[in-house]
């Protein structure tokens, strides 16, 4: 633990995504980040929001609290906690709105939140279980939790196990490397209900090409990975590059 606690300060305190986002990802990793966005909307609406009714929202990893927006009009309370200086120029604490500093494995709130999202982060963290588990706490009963990560378990990294293993090993900044089934272990464990694995982003092209794509109208890139994702969960259940798993208090 206290290697993974060292390796964390080491690429995690000053993290800053800029420089990813502007030289580093193509056209169709910028349109999958938007699609997820909208996944995760979905699964709220559909699991968390009662008719009429707003909700109170933890999202752990916030980074510059960018998922705001996106439920900016169902939400009578956001709190984003992000670690990084680097993602936060200052504090901001609003009526519905807050963001500041902090990591999963320190919060302490309690029954407070309907709903907590952990996006793209778990592996970045240096005690998963006990993020999970603190989530867990904050949650209102009935509350629900949803992780999405990358996939350690996906058909493409079996095909090219050589430069899977590469890229993990010059990723340092991911502290770990999961299979949905973990994860959904995870939730069991700590006492969750009703646990959904959701399997998606099957589409896998060269950098190259998958830029290409990218770059055309959203609805056809959407709907390309919407039967992408249809046909892989079929053929190659819980193997696509990522993954969403949900569970509730």
């Amino acid at each position: 633990m206290e290697d993974k606690k060292k390796q964390w300060e080491e690429t995690q305190l000053k993290w800053d995504d800029k420089d990813f986002l502007k030289y580093k990802a193509n056209a169709l990793m910028k349109k999958r980040w938007v699609r997820l966005n909208k996944k995760i909307c979905r699964i709220i609406a559909d699991e968390v929001v009662e008719q009429n009714g707003y909700i109170t929202m933890l999202d752990i990893g916030a980074g510059r609290g960018e998922f705001f927006g996106e439920v900016k009009d169902i939400v009578k309370r956001y709190v984003g906690i992000e670690p990084s200086e680097a993602m936060l120029e200052f504090d901001i604490n609003e009526e519905e709105y807050q963001l500041k500093r902090g990591t999963g494995e320190e919060i302490t709130y309690k029954d407070e939140f309907d709903a907590v999202l952990i996006k793209e982060v778990l592996d970045h963290c240096y005690d998963p279980q006990k993020v999970i588990k603190n989530a867990y706490t904050a949650l209102n009963t009935g509350g629900s939790l949803i992780v999405t990560l990358t996939n350690k378990d996906s058909y493409y990294k079996a095909l090219f196990k050589k430069k899977a293993k590469q890229l993990e090993e010059e990723h340092k900044d991911h502290l770990f490397n999961f299979k949905p089934d973990e994860i959904a272990v995870f939730f069991k464990n700590t006492g969750f209900q009703g646990v959904k694995i959701i399997s998606t982003n099957y589409l896998r092209l060269p950098y190259g090409l998958e830029d290409v794509i990218g770059k055309m109208p959203q609805s056809f890139v959407f709907g390309l990975l919407d039967l992408t994702d249809a046909i892989g969960s079929l053929l190659l259940n819980k193997k696509g590059g990522s993954f969403i798993v949900t569970g509730k208090k």
